[in-house]
């Protein structure tokens, strides 16, 4: 498959932009951006991006990324509104070659910051953002936009990790361009400490328990379920268990002044990390 990264900017784009997001939302039409609100985008100033098939004629819209143009913490910023890539077409880096498309748009802008949130029990996202792209995660958000029923939320609470990209950024700069993997990589498991505790209940499938809310270590690893998206499916209320149970957690380690900086798939379980450290130190750290 032969991808491009292009601009969206016609009423055709936005078209199939639509029609995307329906099948990313399993039928659920009032959970769609439609063409005027995306028009309105383009014209003042947003960013909006697409992923194209061009193995077929005519090609086909497989991602799209669209960024409203915003404010953060005083700065000019770009924060996701619609990020997505077809089902049949994930884990081909797709995901990826779009945020580093917006990364070259914000440059472009003269804009330093983009942000969104991620689902903290999903690991893939979170892969992508801290170990591919050298963000960080910075606070917890209880149901950012009320229960969703649609396929990727299931009618839970939305609970949203804020993600933070400083697009030149000595850290992201190492990662994005320099193909350096984040400082991380490079710690041994014995120097991380496991803040959860977790036990199997069948099926490679396994619930938390308690927490350490209290760690001697200053980087911890915070376990999440290794595939969501099939407990939800198949153990929704499992799935309501980890969501409401992983709250306390991640709100203690935030309040206590850890940052999520990357994530750690180990013997077929999965695990944020998290280090107590400031942004700025995180940020200006490039090997």
């Amino acid at each position: 498959m032969d991808i491009k990264i292009k601009q969206l900017t016609t009423l055709d784009d936005f078209s199939a932009c639509e029609r995307l997001q329906i099948e990313l939302v399993g039928g659920w039409e009032r959970l769609v951006v439609p063409t005027a609100v995306l028009v309105t985008v383009r014209d003042s100033g947003g960013i909006l991006l697409g992923a194209y098939d061009t193995d077929v004629v005519p090609p086909r819209l497989r991602g799209v990324l669209v960024d409203l143009v915003a404010e953060f913490s005083g700065q000019p910023a770009g924060i996701t509104l619609l990020y997505g890539v077809s089902p049949d077409t994930r884990n081909r880096g797709i995901g990826r070659a779009l945020r580093r498309a917006e990364r070259r748009s914000a440059r472009h802008a003269g804009i330093p910051l983009l942000h969104w949130e991620t689902d903290p029990l999903r690991g893939v996202d979170a892969h992508i953002a801290f170990n591919r792209l050298g963000a960080v995660g910075t606070r917890y958000i209880r149901n950012r936009y009320g229960p969703l029923p649609d396929l990727t939320n299931g009618g839970l609470a939305t609970d949203r990790i804020t993600v933070e990209w400083w697009v030149d950024a000595p850290r992201v700069n190492a990662v994005v361009d320099a193909g350096i993997p984040p400082p991380h990589y490079r710690l041994g498991l014995n120097q991380m400490e496991v803040a959860t505790k977790t036990r199997g209940v069948g099926n490679g499938v396994r619930q938390l328990i308690d927490f350490n809310s209290n760690p001697r270590s200053g980087t911890v690893l915070v376990e999440v379920p290794a595939d969501f998206d099939r407990l939800l499916a198949a153990a929704p209320k499992l799935a309501r268990d980890w969501r409401i149970k992983a709250r306390n957690v991640f709100e203690t380690f935030f309040t206590a002044g850890y940052l999520l900086t990357g994530f750690v798939h180990e013997a077929g379980r999965s695990f944020h990390l998290l280090e107590r450290r400031r942004k700025a130190a995180v940020l200006e750290e490039s090997s």
